[in-house]
């Protein structure tokens, strides 16, 4: 780690020194599980399903899940150039040393990554290949369609994995040494494990039953490279009912279940303890349509000054002026709308029951409370548009543009996924659907609206793999062999090797994106999402009628999962894990099959989770209410800590003081900042004594002594907090010097002589080397590791 800092972008990805990381003495534990994402360290970090799993794997005392994500380009060519495998971040252990790998494929372009990640660690890509090593396992969204995938994985998990982990973690401990063959079937055993080696169909989809008996994380890793979405997850709840009829997440998430409000309360609470961000994102695939709202909206904005609420993706009329008040009253984030459709003709076919004139009717109140900007979705390539279709969303807009309210309207091409009433329809060429695109850009030039739209050529491509059969498993590894990678990010995506292998293997792309007929088999068959195939084909035939079906929430479309009146699922008996899932990793848990056996744990101080039943108390110890105060603190970086980039660290710094209740005084009213300085920026790469920071408290916290070693516990591996003051950064001091690399040791003993020596620095700057010349006299240096002089920037 020490050695690249000069050869690859965001070294902090690679450290693994994240507050709340979960360490464990690996002589202690049965089970090593690596737990890995295809896609980068930032996308992955905002991934609440990955730290759901993260969670509940390491509650089991005789489990330790570490994490790996995908590596960028420049860490690839890397670890290939230096013979260097892929590793864990926690213990740096290499994968092909673990005892179980899981995937989460959540986009199913990412598939490539996972070849690239077994490549990288040196394990088969093809199950039949591995007669030993790690169990490979697959799951995520994208493998409720198993077929083109299949080759890959010893064993897939279909539906909600938190529900069945700790089944195979058992059944994994359990078989342990026996020949890797028998591990597979016994996990094959499983409800809701499919193996290819061992199929048997179809496979029933799995789902937690109630939210509020089941884990949820509150002490996440806290990441020390910017995420995409960086912010503390609350999911409020899991499932839809609004029946869009082209979407999988809607049918593949069934049923909707909620999250009590008691629960939620806790839930925020001990987050907010344990990360101290500064936003809470509350999720769900329709936020508006959650019961309690608008209390916890309130409860949030009463109990965390300054702390901002989004929310994702909206039904229009779901949320009423007492929400939109009340946010407008905290630290607010952006809106987003799901229009889908101009036309109500059209919202009828895809079932998206709206009234559009709802929203309308709310953007004077919208403006009113500081809303200048709104985000719409719309969808395009549904095979009943017209042009009328498309004119009318000027019609829409026009409103927006009366009360100066700015649109980004986010176009995505209709892909017909699978396990939906729409998985019959055709997918619509490249060529139309960017003439609708640009027909709407065309409409809408001019006016208050910025559009965005999806890619035609990768959205057929998304469509070919979603509804892939078993015959597209050899396209994945030609892609690989071909250096394909990364292909979520635009520079790396390259859909004419998809052409290339279609028209080598002479299979025609409309098996993927032509139109089905409803009597046909399909191979996502082998897949039971619990609702009935005969109640899509009735929905596919309203959409034909132009019908709408009515929603969960009002009434029953007898779709099969088998909802009863006081909302529990098909399932008569609750699995017994769900009472385990506990925040306590500490308490390992008990199993209806079986007992899990407790054994010691060895953890971060920072990751010790509060109990889920203890109370966060109104003040901190330590703390005293008085005026507002400036206070600066000296901190220090040392080791793998010196790759945290500038910001990076800032946020780290005010979050550790949120989470202890040190509020921090905001500056401006729609999107508030602290009120805080910093010493200059320092680069990356280089070790400190004396970065500074200025605060001014909110609340008015009089701050101790003692309280620096409970902050200092939950900073990153390598940072501390040195000395604080009470008063601003000028009266620390910011005087330092740094101590410049050189190639060789000799060249320090000759600078000790007074030999005048030329002293450079170089730091990785975007494409290339950028040197930072030395100005003023030299300190004395401090460290020299591997025969080279690292600087250390430290007080006069």
């Amino acid at each position: 780690m020490l050695d690249i800092v000069n050869f690859i972008t965001r070294p902090a990805r690679y450290t693994g020194i994240e507050p709340n990381r979960i360490i464990k003495d690996p002589d202690e534990v049965s089970v090593r599980f690596a737990l890995c994402f295809p896609d980068l360290y930032e996308v992955g970090m905002s991934y609440y399903g990955f730290f759901l799993l993260y969670g509940i794997a390491n509650s089991v005392q005789s489990v330790w899940c570490e994490r790996c994500f995908a590596p960028w380009s420049d860490m690839d060519t890397y670890l290939r150039q230096n013979g260097r495998p892929l590793t864990t971040l926690e213990s740096r252990t290499p994968l092909s040393a673990m005892d179980m790998i899981g995937f989460s494929l959540s986009y199913e372009l990412n598939i490539t990554n996972i070849l690239n990640m077994l490549d990288l660690a040196g394990i088969p890509l093809r199950a039949e290949d591995r007669k030993k090593g790690p169990i490979v396992v697959g799951g995520g969204p994208s493998m409720l369609n198993p077929a083109p995938f299949q080759k890959f994985f010893d064993i897939i998990v279909i539906g909600e994995a938190d529900k069945k982990l700790p089944e195979i973690l058992h059944v994994l401990k359990t078989l342990k040494g026996e020949p890797h063959e028998k591990v597979i079937g016994g996990l094959a055993q499983l409800e809701g494990v499919y193996s290819p080696l061992f199929p048997k169909t179809p496979v029933r989809r799995q789902f937690v039953e109630d939210l509020d008996d089941s884990y949820h994380p509150t002490r996440p890793p806290i990441p020390v490279v910017g995420s995409i979405h960086d912010r503390f997850n609350v999911e409020i709840s899991r499932g839809c009912g609004n029946g869009c009829r082209f979407c999988l997440a809607g049918f593949g998430y069934r049923p909707y279940r909620e999250r009590s409000f008691e629960k939620l309360k806790e839930i925020i609470d001990l987050g907010m303890q344990g990360t101290g961000y500064e936003e809470i994102s509350l999720l769900s695939l329709s936020s508006g349509d959650y019961t309690s709202l608008f209390d916890t909206i309130a409860y949030i904005k009463e109990r965390y000054r300054g702390v901002s609420v989004s929310l994702p993706s909206l039904k229009i009329g779901s949320i009423r002026e007492r929400e939109i008040s009340l946010m407008g009253d905290i630290a607010r984030t952006g809106f987003t709308f799901a229009l889908e459709s101009a036309t109500e003709g059209m919202r009828c076919r895809i079932n998206k029951n709206i009234d559009v004139d709802v929203l309308l009717g709310q953007l004077p109140l919208l403006k009113q409370y500081g809303w200048r900007k709104l985000k719409l979705y719309l969808m395009v390539g549904f095979p009943w548009e017209t042009e009328e279709d498309f004119l009318a969303i000027k019609e829409i807009l026009s409103p927006f543009e009366k009360e100066r309210i700015n649109i980004n309207l986010s176009v995505s091409p209709f892909i017909p996924k699978p396990h939906t009433p729409f998985q019959w329809l055709p997918m619509e060429n490249e060529v139309i659907l960017s003439e609708k695109i640009s027909m709407i850009r065309k409409i809408l030039k001019g006016r208050r609206v910025k559009v965005k739209y999806r890619d035609p050529r990768t959205s057929l491509v998304e469509a070919i793999v979603a509804r892939g059969d078993s015959r597209l498993w050899p396209l994945f590894e030609y892609l690989f062999h071909k250096g394909v990678k990364l292909e979520a990010w635009r520079e790396y995506f390259q859909p004419a090797l998809y052409d290339e292998w279609f028209n080598q293997q002479g299979i025609s792309i409309e098996d993927y994106l032509g139109k089905k007929p409803i009597e046909s088999a399909l191979p996502w068959d082998i897949v039971d999402t619990g609702i009935d195939k005969s109640f899509l084909a009735h929905e596919f035939i309203l959409a034909e009628a132009g019908k709408k079906t009515g929603d969960c929430y009002t009434g029953c479309a007898s779709c099969g999962i088998g909802c009863t009146e006081s909302g529990q699922t098909r399932d008569s008996s609750f699995s017994a894990v769900r009472s385990a899932f506990v925040e306590n990793p500490v308490q390992d848990f008990k199993l209806s099959q079986f007992e899990i056996q407790n054994s010691k744990l060895k953890i971060d101080t920072s990751s010790i989770q509060t109990p889920a039943h203890a109370e966060v108390p109104a003040d901190r110890p330590n703390c005293e209410r008085i005026p507002g105060i400036k206070y600066t603190f000296r901190y220090g970086k040392y080791g793998d800590a010196r790759y945290i980039g500038h910001l990076d660290m800032m946020n780290i710094l005010l979050r550790a003081f949120r989470s202890l209740g040190i509020t921090i005084r905001t500056h401006g009213k729609f999107h508030p900042m602290p009120k805080i300085s910093l010493s200059d920026a320092l680069p990356i790469g280089i070790e400190s004594t004396c970065e500074l920071i200025e605060i001014e408290t909110d609340t008015g916290i009089l701050i101790h002594e003692k309280m620096i070693g409970e902050i200092n516990k939950i900073l990153p591996k390598g940072t501390k907090i040195l000395e604080f003051i009470k008063g601003s950064i000028q009266n620390m001091g910011k005087d330092y010097s740094y101590l410049l690399i050189a190639d060789k040791s000799i060249d320090m003993e000759l600078w000790k002589l007074g030999y005048n020596s030329k002293w450079h620095f170089y730091t990785w700057k975007g494409k290339g080397i950028k040197e930072l010349r030395a100005k003023g006299d030299f300190q004395r240096i401090i460290k020299v590791e591997d025969r080279r002089i690292h600087g250390l920037r430290a007080d006069n």
